[in-house]
Order: C-alpha cells, then structure tokens, then sequence
C-alpha cells in the first residue's frame, strides 16, 4: 500500500513538472542556468475573481503565491487585455515567452502564443488583442498560461509563472454578465473629443454626430459631469473676422445638434475662439485640418453664469484688442501736440476709461489709416480750384 501511495504521489509531481519541460525545452537557449524558479498556482487554492465597475470595466484575476497576480481586464470600447502583475521591481525591459499548456491528462501538444516585453519599472507585463483573447480562450478551454522569462538579477536563473483554469468557469458567467453592461465606446475619451470640420463649413460629419450622440449616453451613467464645454476654432487662411464667425456657426452647429439629441441648455458653455488658439502649424494642409475643429469636454464644474459668461467674453474681447494694437504699424507713433483750442484733455477720449466703463468697440481690427480729403479741392462743375 505505502508504495502504490508513493506512486501517486511521484505522478503527481511528475504531472507539475510536465508544465514547465516543455515550456524550458522549447525556449531559446540560455547559458549557464543555475536554477529555475517555478509559480504555480496550487490546484487547491485555484480561484478566480470577478470584479470591476459597471458600465466601465470587468476584470477576472487570480493571485500568485509569492510572485503577484494575473488579470484579464475589459474595458468599454476596448477589446480584452491581459496583465501580468509581479510583485518585485523590473530593473530593465526582458523579452518573455508565452505559451498554452495543457494538462497533463490530456496529452496535447504546447501552444506557444508569442513573444513579448516585460518593461522595467512596476508596469505590469501587458498582452495587447488578439492575443489576449487568445489566452482568455486558452484558459476557457482548460488550458494554462506560461509565461517564461530570464531572471532578472544575473540572467542566469528562468522564472517560469503558471496560471490555473481551475474554477475559472465558476467565475466566468458573472464576468458575462458584467461584459453586457460595457458601452461600445471608451469612457475616459469621451470627456475629451474633437469633431473636425472642412474648410468654410460648419457641417457635423456622421462621426461627429455619433460622438454627441455618445455623450449623451455617457451623461446617463455618470452624474458626476455639470458641464459641457466646447470650444470652436478655425485655420488661418482668410481674414480674421470671417475666422471668427465660422467659429461661432461651428460652436452654434454643435450646441444645436447637443439640444437636438436631449442635452441640456444649462449644462452647455460654447466659446468661439477663430484663428487665435492653433493646435497645429497653420503653414501645413494636415496643420489647418486639425485647427478646424471644436473640442468638447465634459467636466465636473458647473459652467459660468450668463453674467460670468459675458464678462469672460468681455476679457477675451480687451485681451485680443491688446494683442492687435501691439501688432499694429501705428504703435508707438508719437502723437501730435494738441493745439490751443484742444488742449483741454477732457475732450480726448480716454481709451482705457471707455474700457473699465464697458464701452466696446465696434471691433477689434487695427484702425484704418486717415486718408485726405480732397473733394473740397474740386467745384462741383469739377473745375479746380
């Protein structure tokens, strides 16, 4: 009796083994191993987790005794990834093997899935689709992960981890389920879209409207968000007024559509900016198509109040007033001394009083050049005078 016990168990441990031999074999060679550090999860302590946020992400994990943990994570709008935490530092990137093993009842053959980088620093190692999807399949049918990578001390020693299917099913049907409730789009790139236009247009592109769309959708699951905010903006070919009101149609165009679709008026704050705030290089074709767009952001602040929001407009109206004058050819001219009859200074208008009073100009383009008259040089029989 006490040999056929000790029987199985050397076929147990022979059936531990048969995961990572062939995984070594396979690998390319590496001179001078002094030893193997194995992490395997122990078939009694299998367990997999199913956690995450609803509408956001869901993840199945299981813990590695004494090396760390292995996460499948699925994300809205993204496809599955999979990350392999280690608990110790990485001191420099390492190339590792992935591969499938089967157990060892099954007498199939390894599956190596490919190579990848294990980068230094406390990132986990992150297997991007489709292989990640490959790997979930792999364990959904069974099968285990092996990843395979030098020691990073001295090179010489192999660390091989395993992971385990057992009671991955157990946990799969509620990961499903949480899998129903992921949205069709990225959450965390809605609160920050672009929408681009083409030039002398203020039309929405079908992309454009599915963007708005989805952040209406976004706005039912996030109470959180107070404001919408967008910003229009133009290129720099033609004259800057007609920049400005292509971005006003623009920022109207987008408003209106947001209102169509079931925004709310309160929550909206639109500025116009024209050519002033390039993104890109407005001398470069590709420059001025990204400069021709509105950006819209969803922020937890609540918007300006109609007051705060014209004494904002008000500031931006005195600020580009500055910018222009300091531009323009006329500044710093000297003026002319004021004659007797003029030289009272009340009767000159007082640029900076008109500003803190609230009076705007009629816009905020350079001042013509005076040019002279010279009609009262000719009679009306157009006779010289």
């Amino acid at each position: 009796m006490k040999k056929v016990s000790m029987n199985k168990t050397m076929l147990n441990y022979l059936s531990i083994i048969s995961f990572i031999v062939p995984a070594v074999s396979m690998l390319y060679a590496l001179p001078g191993f002094s030893a193997e550090r194995d992490y395997v999860v122990p078939m009694i302590d299998s367990k997999w987790i199913m956690n995450g946020k609803k509408n956001y992400e869901c993840i199945l994990s299981q813990t590695i005794p004494f090396y760390g943990e292995g996460k499948f994570i699925h994300r809205s709008g993204n496809g599955i990834i999979f990350n392999l935490i280690s608990d110790k530092l990485m001191v420099s990137d390492v190339r590792v093997v992935l591969q499938s093993e089967p157990p060892a009842w099954r007498h199939e053959e390894v599956f190596e899935i490919g190579e990848f980088i294990f980068e230094q620093g406390t990132e986990p190692l992150v297997i991007q689709p489709p292989y990640a999807s490959r790997i979930f399949q792999e364990v959904e049918n069974g099968m285990s992960p092996l990843v395979i990578y030098r020691d990073l001390a001295d090179g010489r020693d192999l660390i091989s981890v395993l992971l385990s299917p057992i009671n991955f099913r157990s946990a799969l049907e509620e990961y499903l389920e949480c899998e129903k409730t992921l949205l069709d789009f990225d959450l965390d790139e809605i609160k920050n879209i672009k929408l681009y236009f083409s030039t002398n247009k203020s039309t929405l592109s079908e992309r454009s409207k599915r963007d708005l769309k989805n952040i209406l959708r976004y706005l039912k699951i996030d109470s959180t968000i107070l404001q919408i905010k967008v910003d229009a903006h133009a290129d720099a070919r033609g004259r800057r007024r007609f920049n400005d009101k292509l971005s006003e149609t623009r920022s109207a165009a987008v408003v209106k559509y947001l209102l169509s679709v079931g925004a709310k008026q309160e929550m909206i704050y639109a500025v116009s900016h024209g050519e002033r705030a390039p993104t890109f290089n407005n001398k470069t074709s590709a420059g001025r198509a990204q400069n021709r767009r509105a950006d819209i952001q969803l922020l937890t602040t609540a918007p300006p109040t109609p007051e705060e929001q014209e004494a904002l407009e008000k500031a931006r109206k005195a600020e580009r007033r500055q910018k222009l004058l300091a531009k323009s050819i006329f500044n710093g001219v000297p003026k002319k001394p004021l004659s007797k009859k003029t030289s009272n200074t009340d009767d000159i208008p007082d640029t900076a009083s008109n500003e803190e009073a609230g009076i705007e100009p009629v816009d905020d383009e350079p001042p013509a050049p005076n040019f002279i008259n010279m009609d009262h040089l000719v009679d009306k029989n157009n006779n010289p005078l």
